[in-house]
């Protein structure tokens, strides 16, 4: 069943159109598309109504009204997954490349026979020194202790941790939005201590060990607040 696309943007156009630019051209099984505007700019608002609304993937725009910031961004995420019928939703920051075609009918059916894992995330390149320095994402968390295991169900490959949740493009069940996302800073690693509480949850990265990133981090300059 196709999945709903939920993108958060922080007012950054040059990247947001970089992004659903590639999402059009790579992204498949999607139902439809909702932009959460967190950027708190009338100008950029309006921008987005005129250049997305209706548009790709039958676009609607959620301006958050108050006040604003990562955490208070995800909450409304996390609302609006609660409150539409759907299996698993696609979550996508605006700064985020799609190199390699990804069908989401596939990544929520794997999610739908493995119910011990909370998302399937799309690998992106390394980017922050450590990673550079030990040669990606995945090696850099191994050099820290974390364990990642390859798993197939004879088709589809997956590789299992419990290093993170990642606000990377991934695709989440509607079970794991049954934890509330957490407010304050550091949020998204404090959802993560939520999550291993249970000691079957596991989180995912999609595809082989072997396989390049599928997605490229392309906003070099941090916006917003409340991380």
């Amino acid at each position: 069943m196709p999945a709903p696309l939920l993108v958060l943007t922080n007012g950054r156009p040059e990247c947001i159109a970089k992004t659903i630019s590639s999402l059009t051209e790579h992204l498949s099984g999607v139902d439809s598309m909702v932009i959460v505007d967190d950027s708190g700019d009338d100008v950029y608002g309006q921008w987005l109504d005129d250049e997305y609304a209706g548009g790709p993937f039958d676009a609607k725009i959620l301006h958050i009204e108050g006040e604003h910031g990562y955490w208070r961004a995800m909450q409304m995420v996390w609302s609006l997954a609660r409150h539409w019928d759907a299996e698993a939703f696609a979550f996508w920051e605006e700064d985020f490349v799609l190199h390699a075609d990804v069908d989401l009918d596939v990544l929520a059916q794997v999610l739908e026979q493995q119910q011990h894992l909370t998302q399937i995330a799309l690998l992106r390149q390394a980017w922050f020194h450590n990673e550079r320095e030990h040669g990606g994402l995945i090696e850099a968390l191994e050099v820290q202790g974390q364990v990642f295991t390859e798993h197939t169900d004879g088709e589809h490959h997956w590789i299992e941790h419990r290093a993170c949740f990642t606000g990377n493009p991934c695709v989440i069940p509607q079970r794991t939005f049954d934890l509330d996302w957490p407010e304050g800073q550091w949020s998204e690693s404090r959802f993560a201590q939520l999550l291993w509480r249970m000691p079957e949850a596991r989180s995912a990265y999609w595809g082989r060990r072997s396989d390049p990133p599928r997605v490229e981090h392309v906003g070099h300059q941090r916006v917003g607040s409340g991380y």
